[in-house]
């Protein structure tokens, strides 16, 4: 009786049926709408002694894009602005899901590069950025040890 007392949601819904309604509200289109994703989609691979990395930015012009590559990671950020005009475009829109806004990503490199060597391209909205792995000189000298 106490327990009902202080939980009184535990009458009306068993545990199962809160996991099923929990389960089931992932279906539904109003979680799409509101935890929106927005681009900056990343893959990073290396290939032939270079790291590349992938980012999606589906509407976004280049020149609003800002990249800086460092020995352990680069930083990315873009803006996409919203296309409507100050008072209004005239339009009535019954549903809107174009996303605006700003993106900010910091990707961390498996292993050191050259930001020296940097370079970047964008194309049917996906920038693709190679950097050359930081390379380990091989030479060597070898060094005498003096005693007392």
């Amino acid at each position: 009786m106490a327990r009902e007392r202080f939980y009184p949601m535990m009458r009306m819904m068993d545990p199962e049926s809160i996991i099923d309604t929990f389960a089931r509200s992932f279906n539904e289109p109003f979680f799409t709408d509101t935890f929106p994703e927005f681009g900056a989609k990343t893959d990073l691979y290396r290939k032939d002694g270079k790291i590349f990395a992938e980012a999606e930015l589906p509407g976004i012009n280049p020149d609003d894009v800002e990249l800086h590559v460092y020995s352990d990671r680069l930083t990315l950020s873009a803006e996409k602005k919203s296309e409507t005009k100050e008072g209004g475009d005239g339009k009535s829109y019954f549903r809107s899901e174009r996303r605006y806004g700003k993106i900010e990503r910091v990707i961390s490199f498996p292993v050191e590069a050259d930001p020296e060597t940097a370079k970047a391209a964008f194309k049917n909205g996906v920038l693709t950025v190679e950097v050359a792995e930081k390379t380990q000189d091989k030479a060597h000298k070898k060094v005498a040890i003096t005693g007392d």
